[in-house]
């Protein structure tokens, strides 16, 4: 079974950017993560979609 979530070093990760650059993201409302306890965690297909919605909207 595929993640359904990733913490923030993976999603940094994934999306080829720094930590700190993540956590801009996260202050957004649009971006798809939530916390669980005292971790934050990003939706994997969440992450897809707002990455899709970027590139449609030409954002970034």
């Amino acid at each position: 079974m595929d993640k359904l979530a990733v913490g923030t070093t993976e999603a940094a990760r994934l999306l080829g950017i720094s930590r700190p650059t993540l956590y801009r993201l996260i202050g957004r409302t649009d971006f798809p993560s939530f916390r669980v306890g005292g971790r934050v965690l990003i939706s994997v297909a969440g992450l897809q979609d707002w990455i899709d919605r970027q590139t449609k909207e030409g954002v970034g």
